[in-house]
């Protein structure tokens, strides 16, 4: 499933993503993905997952055209994302790999998959205290979870602007499983068509691999999806081919407004180095594989492994 990660990577990319003072926590979820949205933003920011850290610079313009993005990780493995609207490539030097993909649907902050009201059905959402991030002036929002099918989160947005500046998953014993923050950003910049170009040189010995595959309703998947956890509901459906033995992929997006849960089904193969079925982790996101119906059947996310494990025992193919 190296394809599957990279989509996991690219969609962790582009989740990067006056005040009235009787604002709701809720118009605060809203007022964030407005900002990711419209504001013109560049800053360095640390992300954390475990034992693993990773510093990144993001730049992010807004014109007639669109949104334009560019992001750059600072240290470790190099890594270059570039998403124009909803058109992402990312570069993988290490690799010598281009991937070409779409826009992970339902992402936060830069877009809720639901009405920010909708979430107050599946998690306690308040305020918190205003702190200080990255020099400046940050409104805490926590999002409790009403069930073990999801994790907590909290955020702080910039007071002024709205801007997500820094942001924590935590389990249920209040554990951070992965977090982000800003360390310096400066927002309301002019547009530098410069600074959102390319930096990686590509040349012939790159294979450039198109994951966005094709499209398709959400009603055309061939399987049913059994006892999804509560709040959970499909926006995205697309068939991709993921392997050297051209088999279709069919990949499906659940999201309960904030956290999303990927479905692979693929025709089980013999081929050397398919994973085994079992459940799994890597950093934050738990993956769960099994054989249904001569299928491969994998479920990941970054949301604890019951809702996971809820999922993946409820596909099966739909009865005819």
């Amino acid at each position: 499933m190296r394809v599957a990660r990279i989509l996991l990577l690219i969609g962790w990319s582009c989740c990067l993503c006056s005040v009235a003072l009787g604002q709701d926590a809720l118009s605060w979820l809203q007022r964030m993905s407005t900002a990711a949205r419209n504001l013109n933003y560049s800053g360095v920011f640390l992300y954390q997952t475990g034992v693993r850290t990773e510093l990144s610079r993001i730049t992010h313009f807004v014109d007639a055209a669109g949104e334009h993005e560019r992001l750059e990780t600072l240290d470790g493995t190099p890594r270059e994302v570039l998403r124009n609207n909803d058109e992402v490539q990312c570069f993988l030097p290490a690799d010598k790999v281009v991937v070409i993909d779409r826009a992970s649907s339902g992402r936060f902050p830069g877009s809720l998959a639901t009405k920010a009201t909708t979430l107050g059905d599946y998690y306690n959402v308040r305020l918190g205290a205003v702190v200080r991030v990255a020099g400046r002036d940050t409104q805490t929002v926590l999002l409790e979870p009403r069930d073990d099918m999801r994790y907590g989160h909290q955020f702080w947005a910039d007071l002024a602007t709205g801007l997500l500046l820094k942001a924590r998953m935590v389990n249920d014993r209040g554990q951070v499983i992965e977090q982000f923050a800003f360390t310096e950003i400066a927002q309301s910049i002019p547009f530098e068509r410069e600074r959102i170009k390319p930096r990686t040189v590509v040349s012939e010995a790159w294979q450039v691999l198109d994951a966005r595959g094709n499209e398709l309703r959400v009603e055309e998947l061939p399987w049913a999806l059994r006892g999804l956890p509560v709040g959970y509901r499909p926006v995205a459906l697309n068939k991709r081919v993921m392997r050297k033995d051209g088999h279709d992929t069919l990949h499906l997006t659940l999201t309960d407004g904030l956290a999303n849960i990927s479905v692979f089904i693929e025709p089980q193969s013999s081929q050397a180095g398919i994973p085994e079925p079992g459940v799994s982790a890597v950093g934050a996101t738990n993956i769960m594989r099994r054989i249904v119906s001569h299928h491969l059947v994998t479920v990941l996310g970054e949301v604890p492994e019951a809702a996971i494990r809820r999922v993946a025992e409820g596909v099966e193919p739909k009865k005819k």
